[in-house]
């Protein structure tokens, strides 16, 4: 009888086999190895995210609002980052219902609604008048992320044969368990790591590497919102406003930025913006944060 991990690399190069299935032998897998980090990522791709979004669940559309005499119309903008926020889809849904969402071979369109408070912002800013707005995302874009995770499943269970690890039916030796950890805590990002961070350190929220282009666009975005202040504490933002977004700017100045401090930080600015909330600038200043915390991962 082949051990586990061989059954699941036959299992990932076997298209009938749903990836659902083969996230629970990889569960089980997880399981009797002891990788609790590894049986956490399955659990949220099974049962869907419920905080942040490793990349592959981020996807980019066409946004659309509602039209009572048009249907779906497209929504355009020339401010770049509201149209980037506008455009990103966050796929959090459990793997079966994106699997579901597409087994009719149809080859349309697929809505993911936006947030209530991005479209109450959206209007305000653009002067429009939609009750709903979302993403609209091919279908390659769901069959990439099932393809994306079959890929990933394939390159681990690769690993732990090349570490020895294989079983013998459902069970594994001690010899076996202790090699897959350690093989867990230098798994890099760029096969599983690059969803769920190192997944020897507990760290399931993803490790986010930010690009020269994201660290510009995040001192660009929180620069204009330096020189909205005056407005923005007279619509009711904390006085603590002006201080919380320069320590953003600070952070980002630095030749290696922490990601989990800018992330804290751009929250704090998130929270000081709260109290002026329905004024008009204070939206597009919250649609500009939300903007930017996507990019942190934490959006």
């Amino acid at each position: 009888m082949s051990g586990l991990i061989i059954e699941i690399q036959k299992a990932c190069l076997d298209e009938t086999v749903p990836v659902e299935s083969l996230l629970r032998r990889v569960k089980l897998a997880a399981t009797k190895l002891k990788l609790g980090d590894l049986e956490s990522w399955v659990d949220s791709e099974l049962n869907g995210y419920s905080g942040a979004l490793p990349p592959h669940r981020i996807l980019r559309g066409q946004p659309a609002g509602w039209n009572p005499f048009h249907g779906w119309v497209p929504v355009q903008t020339h401010d770049a980052q509201i149209a980037d926020v506008l455009s990103t889809a966050m796929v959090g849904q459990g793997i079966g219902g994106l699997r579901d969402l597409i087994s009719d071979g149809d080859s349309g369109i697929y809505h993911f609604p936006l947030p209530d408070e991005l479209v109450i912002a959206v209007n305000k800013l653009m002067r429009v008048s939609t009750a709903r707005m979302v993403v609209q995302v091919p279908r390659g874009g769901i069959v990439g992320i099932l393809e994306f995770v079959r890929n990933m499943v394939l390159d681990w269970a690769i690993e732990m044969e090349r570490n020895g690890v294989l079983g013998e039916g459902f069970s594994f030796d001690d010899r076996e368990v202790e090699s897959a950890q350690s093989v867990m805590t230098t798994f890099n990002i760029g096969r599983i790591d690059n969803f769920a961070g190192n997944m020897g350190t507990g760290n399931i929220s993803g490790d986010i590497s930010l690009t020269t282009r994201d660290v510009t666009e995040i001192k660009e975005t929180l620069r204009k919102l330096r020189e909205a202040v005056p407005g923005l504490v007279e619509a009711g933002a904390s006085d603590t406003l002006p201080d919380t977004i320069d320590a953003v700017i600070i952070e980002a100045e630095k030749q290696t930025p922490d990601v989990g401090k800018l992330r804290n930080l751009t929250q704090d600015v998130r929270s000081a913006l709260a109290g002026a909330a329905g004024n008009l600038a204070a939206e597009g200043a919250l649609a500009l944060v939300g903007g930017v915390l996507r990019i942190l991962g934490g959006g």
